[in-house]
C-alpha cells in the first residue's frame, strides 16, 4: 500500500507543480490588483495615513510585478512554492505596519490578512498539513509585528487580540479542510487524467499498428480469399462481415470471443441480435443505412451485449468491400471502448467535485464578510432558502417563465450568498454599532453596495460563463434599490432594477426583520408580514411581494428548520 501511494506521488507531482505555478500565477496577479484596489478604502477612511499606506502597497505591488516576471524564468519554474511563501509573507507584514498605526490588535485592518488568507488558500493546490503550517506563519508574522510595535499592551488591545487570533485560527482551519477535500479531488483528477493520457497513448499506437496491418491484409485479399480468411483470425478487435440486412457472414474469433460465443454459432445470424435493443434502431440508420450507399463509417459509438447479456461500450467504424464472390457485403471494426468510457466518466465525475469546491469557496468568503456581524452563523442559510421559495414561485408566471428557469434559479441562490460582501470595507465602529447609525455613519454603510460590485467585477473578469458571480455583482450592487425609485446606491425604479435584486431584496429585509438585532427584538412572521404587504409597490415588487404571500408557509417553515439548524438545543 504503502509503494502504491509512493508512486500514484511520483507519477501526479510534475503535474501538480505546473498547476501549483499556473495558480501561483493567479494569485500574483490577484494580490497585484486587489492590493492596488483597496488603496480606495485608505483615502476612505484613514486618509491621514493615505501617503504612508500607499507607499508600502506600492512596494508590496512592485515585488509582486517583480515575481510575476520571474515566475516564468527557467532558473524560477521550479521555485513557485517558494514565491508563493514569500508574497504572503510579505502582504502579511504590509497589512500589520498598517494596523499598528490604526491601533494595532483593536484595527479591524487584519481582516486583510483573512481575505489573503481565504482567497489564495481556496485557489493554490495545498495540502492540509501545509495550509495549517502556512497560516500559523502568517498568524506569527502578524502578532510579532504587531507586539513589537505597540509594547506595552492595554486590556483593550489584549481582548482584542483574543478575538482576532480566534476568528484568524477559525479561517486557517475552514481553509485547511476544505484544502484536504479539493487535494484530494486534484489527486484523483490528475491520476484519471495520467491514466487516460497512458491509455490513449496506447491506443493510438495501437490503431497505428493496427491500421498498417489493416491495410496490408487488404492488399493481399486481392489475391487470395485465404488469406483474408487469415486477417480475420489474426487482428485482436470484433471483425465481422455483414450483408445488406446485416446478417453475419463472417466473425473473427476474437470477435466472437469478445461476445462469449463461437464464430460458427454466430455465422447466418443477425448483428442487431448482439446489440443492445435501445441502440438497434440507430445502427440500422448511423451504420447499415450508410454502408448500403457505399459510404464510410467511422467513430460510431453504441452498446452490444455477450451472451450471457453483460454490455460492452464499442466504437464501430466499416465500409463496403468486395470479398467471397459478392459485391454487397461490408466490413466493419468493432473496437472495444468500455475501459476508456469508464476513465471518461471518472474524469468528468472529478471535474464535478472541483466545481463543487470552488462553490464552496466563494461561499466561505461570502461567510467571511458575514462573521463580523452576523451572531447566528445562518443568514447567508436562510437568504439562500427564501431566494429559492420565492424564485421557484416566479419561475411558474407565464411572463416570467422563460427568464427564471432551473439554472437561473440555481445561480441566483447562490449568487445571493455574495449579497454583502461589500461590507469588508466598512470600519467595524460603524458596521459593529450596537445603537443606530447616524446620517453620516448610514452614508458610509452604503458604500457597501458599490464595495462589493466593484469586487465581484474583478472577481469575474475574463470569466463570462460564470453566471453567478454576474448575478452576485448585481444583487451586491442593487439589493438595497427600492421600487418607487427612493433607494440607493442610484435610485433605480421599477423594472430598471435587475430581477435578481428585486427577489434578493425581499428575501434580506425578510431575515432582517424576523431577527434580532442590538436594537430591536425578532418580529414574528405576521408582524413581518403586514411590513412587507405595506411596502408594496413603494420599497418591494408588486409582484415578487404577491409571490411571497403565495409561498408564505414556505417561508414560515424555512425559518423555523434553520433556526432550529443554527440552535438545535432550542428544539
Amino acid at each position: 500500500m504503502a509503494q502504491s501511494a509512493h508512486a500514484v506521488t511520483a507519477v501526479i507531482d510534475p503535474d501538480l507543480e505546473i498547476l501549483f505555478r499556473q495558480r501561483t500565477r493567479i494569485c500574483l496577479w490577484l494580490g497585484f490588483v486587489f492590493f492596488s484596489l483597496f488603496a480606495l478604502l485608505d483615502y476612505l477612511y484613514c486618509r491621514p495615513f493615505f501617503g504612508l499606506f500607499a507607499t508600502y502597497r506600492l512596494v508590496y505591488v512592485a515585488v509582486l510585478a517583480g515575481m510575476l516576471w520571474s515566475i516564468d524564468l527557467p532558473p524560477c519554474r521550479r521555485s513557485a512554492r517558494g514565491v508563493m511563501v514569500v508574497a504572503l509573507l510579505l502582504g502579511t507584514l504590509v497589512i500589520s505596519l498598517m494596523t499598528v498605526e490604526l491601533g494595532g490588535f483593536v484595527s479591524g485592518y487584519y481582516v486583510g490578512i483573512l481575505l489573503m488568507v481565504a482567497g489564495s488558500f481556496s485557489v493554490l493546490p495545498l495540502r492540509a498539513t501545509q495550509a495549517l503550517a502556512l497560516g500559523g506563519a502568517l498568524y506569527l508574522v502578524y502578532l510579532l509585528t504587531v507586539v513589537l510595535s505597540a509594547l506595552p499592551l492595554d486590556e483593550r488591545a489584549l481582548t482584542a487580540l483574543a478575538t482576532n487570533t480566534f476568528f484568524f485560527s477559525a479561517i486557517v482551519i475552514i481553509t485547511a479542510v476544505q484544502c484536504f477535500d479539493e487535494m484530494e479531488t486534484i489527486t484523483a483528477a490528475l491520476q484519471a487524467q495520467h491514466n487516460l493520457r497512458d491509455l490513449h497513448g496506447e491506443l493510438k499506437l495501437y490503431t497505428d499498428d493496427l491500421e498498417v496491418l489493416v491495410q496490408n491484409r487488404l492488399e493481399l485479399l486481392e489475391e487470395s480469399d485465404l488469406r483474408f480468411d487469415d486477417l480475420y483470425k489474426a487482428i485482436p478487435d470484433l471483425v465481422v462481415l455483414i450483408d445488406r440486412t446485416a446478417t453475419i457472414r463472417m466473425i473473427n474469433h476474437h470477435g466472437a470471443a469478445l461476445l462469449g460465443a463461437a464464430p460458427e454459432a454466430l455465422q447466418e445470424t443477425s448483428l442487431l441480435d448482439c446489440l443492445s435493443p435501445p441502440h438497434r434502431d440507430g445502427f440500422q440508420t448511423e451504420v447499415l443505412a450508410p454502408l448500403n450507399q457505399g459510404l464510410t463509417v467511422k467513430g460510431v459509438q453504441m452498446e452490444m451485449l455477450t451472451r450471457d447479456r453483460q454490455a460492452i461500450e464499442v466504437e464501430v467504424s466499416g465500409n463496403r468491400v468486395e470479398l467471397l464472390g459478392a459485391s454487397d457485403l461490408s466490413q466493419m471494426i468493432i473496437r472495444d471502448i468500455t475501459q476508456t468510457k469508464t476513465m471518461e466518466r471518472q474524469v468528468l465525475e472529478s471535474g464535478h467535485l472541483l466545481d463543487t469546491s470552488r462553490r464552496a469557496a466563494i461561499f466561505g468568503l461570502a461567510r467571511l464578510a458575514e462573521c463580523r456581524d452576523d451572531t447566528t452563523g445562518a443568514h447567508l442559510l436562510r437568504i439562500r432558502e427564501y431566494t429559492r421559495i420565492l424564485a421557484t414561485e416566479l419561475a411558474t408566471h407565464p411572463e416570467l417563465h422563460p427568464i427564471v428557469t432551473e439554472r437561473f434559479i440555481e445561480d441566483l441562490c447562490l449568487s445571493s450568498a455574495l449579497h454583502d460582501i461589500g461590507k469588508v470595507g466598512i470600519p467595524d465602529a460603524i458596521l459593529l454599532k450596537p445603537d443606530l447609525l447616524t446620517p453620516a455613519e448610514f452614508e458610509t454603510m452604503q458604500h457597501h453596495c458599490l464595495y462589493g460590485s466593484k469586487a465581484l467585477t474583478l472577481a469575474g473578469d475574463g470569466m463570462e460563463e460564470l453566471g453567478f458571480l454576474h448575478m452576485g455583482r448585481e444583487i451586491a450592487l442593487h439589493h438595497h434599490e427600492r421600487w418607487d425609485g427612493s433607494g440607493y446606491p442610484y435610485g433605480l425604479a421599477g423594472t430598471a432594477i435587475p430581477l435578481t435584486a428585486r427577489i434578493v431584496a425581499l428575501a434580506d429585509v425578510y431575515d432582517a426583520l424576523t431577527s434580532s438585532r442590538s436594537y430591536k427584538p425578532a418580529y414574528n412572521h405576521e408582524q413581518a408580514r403586514m411590513l412587507i404587504v405595506q411596502e408594496s409597490g413603494r420599497r418591494f415588487d408588486p409582484a415578487i411581494v404577491n409571490a411571497f404571500l403565495r409561498r408564505e408557509q414556505e417561508f414560515k417553515t424555512g425559518r423555523r428548520d434553520l433556526l432550529l439548524l443554527a440552535n438545535p438545543a432550542s428544539s
